[in-house]
C-alpha cells in the first residue's frame, strides 16, 4: 500500500530543493549576463512571453540602445564554465546571450507564476535595466470566470 503521506512529504522535499535550485541558477544567469549586456552598448531588454492550453513560449526578445533604438541581439558566446554554473545540469546547451536571456525568463516563471502556460495562461515580459541591474517580472494572468445566478419565480 502506497503511504500518501510519505509521498506528499517527499514531494514537498524535492519541490523546496528545486526552488532553492532555481533561485540559485537566476542569480548566476544575472550575474554572467549583466556584464555582456554592457559591453554591448545596450541599456534595456524587453524579453516577452506568452502562454495557454497547457504551451506557452518566450516569443520576442528586445534589445534597446540609450537612445531606445533597437539594437541585435549579440552574438556573444559564453566562456567555458559558465554555461554549466548557470543551469546546472554540466550540460553545455546554454552557449549564446539569447539563450541565456531565455533561459533567465523560463526560470523566473517557474520561481514565481508556476503553471503560467496551463488552461487560459499569461502573458507579460521580463524587462532588463542594465545601468540600474534591475530584472522586473511582469505577468498577465488570465482565467475565464462566470458570475452564476438562480433565482426561483
Amino acid at each position: 500500500m502506497i503511504d500518501i503521506d510519505a509521498v506528499m512529504a517527499d514531494f514537498a522535499v524535492r519541490q523546496a530543493q528545486r526552488q532553492t535550485q532555481v533561485v540559485e541558477e537566476i542569480q548566476q544567469l544575472k550575474i554572467v549576463i549583466l556584464p555582456r549586456l554592457q559591453d554591448a552598448g545596450i541599456a534595456r531588454v524587453e524579453i516577452r512571453f506568452d502562454g495557454c492550453g497547457d504551451s506557452g513560449a518566450v516569443e520576442e526578445c528586445v534589445c534597446l540602445g540609450a537612445d531606445g533604438a533597437s539594437i541585435a541581439c549579440p552574438d556573444v558566446t559564453l566562456q567555458d564554465g559558465e554555461a554549466d554554473k548557470a543551469d546546472r545540469t554540466g550540460s553545455a546547451e546554454l552557449h549564446s546571450l539569447g539563450q541565456a536571456l531565455e533561459q533567465l525568463t523560463y526560470l523566473a516563471l517557474e520561481r514565481h507564476h508556476p503553471g503560467w502556460e496551463i488552461n487560459d495562461g499569461s502573458c507579460g515580459e521580463l524587462v532588463i535595466d542594465v545601468a540600474e541591474a534591475t530584472f522586473v517580472l511582469d505577468c498577465s494572468l488570465r482565467f475565464t470566470a462566470t458570475d452564476d445566478h438562480s433565482t426561483e419565480l
